[in-house]
């Protein structure tokens, strides 16, 4: 697994980009994003993330693989979205 924060230009708000989120008993469950229609559900992950409630993590889409990101700095996460 990577990390968001060792990738110089993390691309938070790119098309390529799936979050997800997955709590202490090991549920998952898709984070949307896709609109600023969405802010309210970014916000309410990003809450939960802060409290340790889920780890927030994502999936960039490549051509030919795709790569597994913890999104480990939640202050950056925030900006680009928007939330703080």
């Amino acid at each position: 697994m990577n990390s968001a924060k060792e990738v110089a230009e993390f691309p938070y708000n790119s098309s390529l980009i799936c979050y997800f989120e997955v709590d202490k008993s090991g549920n998952t469950a898709k984070i949307y994003h896709k609109n600023k229609s969405d802010r309210p559900c970014l916000l309410d992950a990003y809450k939960r993330a802060i409290a340790e409630e889920i780890v927030i993590y994502a999936v960039w889409l490549g051509r030919w693989s795709s790569d597994l990101f913890m999104i480990d700095d939640l202050d950056i996460f925030a900006k680009k979205f928007g939330l703080l």
